[in-house]
């Protein structure tokens, strides 16, 4: 805890209740956007580029039908490879602008939130620097990523190349697969891109809650179409990381055991929380 707001809040207001909700922060998804096209789409680009010398080579390969002509592809596969390593070191810079954005950006909300709820201004309690550990996780998770999605495209390039020369495919067939590996790549950073926002979102969340000293949050859910059942069946419960309130009641709902996966943890979870100040 780096500062106790539940103290400051009864200083500020001596409110008459006993517990204050703090609303959500939920991102927009053009956070998501940015994320995919600033660092994402980048590696996208190098395989989506390298398609058309790969297909080039393939078929003057097939019509030649040489013992080199795998091992020409596979040179040609590693310059692409190579575009991609280069490209990911510059990354970095990149990923560390759009996390620290994020955290400016939930930070200001945050601060907002509190002030309406609770009457306590956190402008000079609160900085970036508190959040540091949080955006370095972040960069290199999403570093990380973004390596995955470079591999993974060319694992599936090359696969769609090799399982073409044993068969003989035409060259059209190929281009077929080789273009359906880059789409599915292209998907994937999307959806990684987004989870990714909900996934650093949730680590600020509860990271301004916990320097907060506030311990009990109730359990938004996402809404999605098809959703964990158990976090469904979790929307509107109250949760709390202390063993002393675990069992009691506030405004008519039991405060439970923090559950091991908390909101938005889990693959694609688009879950969040509602912080919830408890003064006695």
């Amino acid at each position: 805890m780096k500062y106790d707001l539940a103290n400051l809040a009864r200083r500020s207001r001596n409110p008459r209740r006993n517990a204050i909700t703090i609303r959500p922060i939920v991102p927009p998804a053009t956070f998501a956007t940015d994320l995919y096209s600033s660092s994402y789409l980048a590696i996208i680009g190098v395989w989506s580029g390298a398609v058309s010398r790969i297909l080039a080579s393939y078929e003057r390969s097939l019509s030649e039908i040489t013992s080199d002509a795998p091992d020409d592809m596979t040179a040609i596969i590693g310059l692409a490879e190579a575009e991609a390593a280069a490209v990911i070191i510059t990354v970095q810079a990149r990923l560390r602008r759009w996390a620290e954005r994020i955290e400016r950006w939930q930070r200001q909300k945050w601060q907002a939130n509190v002030l309406s709820a609770t009457g306590v201004d956190l402008s000079t309690l609160i900085g970036p620097e508190d959040a540091r550990l949080t955006v370095g996780a972040a960069v290199q998770r999403n570093v990380a990523l973004v390596r995955s999605v470079s591999d993974q495209a060319r694992g599936r390039i090359s696969d769609a190349v090799f399982r073409g020369f044993q068969r003989r495919a035409s060259a059209a067939d190929v281009s077929k697969d080789i273009r359906e590996a880059v789409a599915m790549g292209r998907r994937r950073a999307k959806n990684i891109a987004s989870d990714q926002l909900v996934k650093i979102a949730a680590n600020f969340n509860e990271e301004r809650r916990r320097d907060a000293g506030i311990d009990c949050f109730e359990w938004i859910h996402s809404g999605k179409v098809h959703p964990r059942e158990d976090h469904r069946a979790r929307n509107g419960n109250l949760y709390s990381e202390s063993a002393g309130r675990v069992g009691s009641e506030y405004e008519g709902k039991r405060i439970r055991k923090v559950p091991e996966d908390m909101p938005g943890q889990l693959p694609y979870c688009g879950c969040t929380t509602r912080a919830v100040l408890i003064l006695d």
